[in-house]
């Protein structure tokens, strides 16, 4: 797991709906992700972050929740050779343990200096609160 990743303008909106499975709440979560993960070679080197983000949420609150990302700053030092990088896939989820949203992010850059620094965020909760 990638450490530290500090979580720049994060920003939070509540709306009231009247939603499926008796939703009354839709909690958009956004913000960038700053960490660092650098390429290794010509091959794939793959690791993740994961991080809480918002209010907690007592059992049964959550009915739903969607999340979409973006890379949002990459780098290479020298001459990009076969260079490469990717958001692999993203999960959202609530932790019962926490009692927050948690959000995975698989990572993968290729190239020896090859750099992913920054991951724009977008998580949407759908809550019966």
């Amino acid at each position: 797991m990638i450490t530290p990743v500090v979580i720049d303008n994060p920003q939070e909106m509540e709306v009231w709906v009247s939603g499926p499975l008796g939703a009354n709440r839709l909690y958009i979560y956004t913000g960038v992700a700053i960490f660092l993960i650098k390429g290794t070679g010509p091959g794939w080197f793959r690791d993740y972050i994961d991080f809480e983000l918002g209010r907690v949420f007592p059992p049964g609150q959550v009915k739903d929740v969607l999340a979409t990302a973006s890379l949002n700053s990459i780098k290479n030092e020298e001459h990009a050779v076969n260079a490469g990088w990717a958001v692999d896939r993203l999960m959202a989820r609530w932790d019962p343990v926490e009692e927050r949203v948690k959000l995975r992010a698989d990572l993968a850059v290729r190239d020896s200096d090859g750099f992913i620094q920054r991951m724009g965020y977008q998580v949407t909760v759908l809550a019966k609160v």
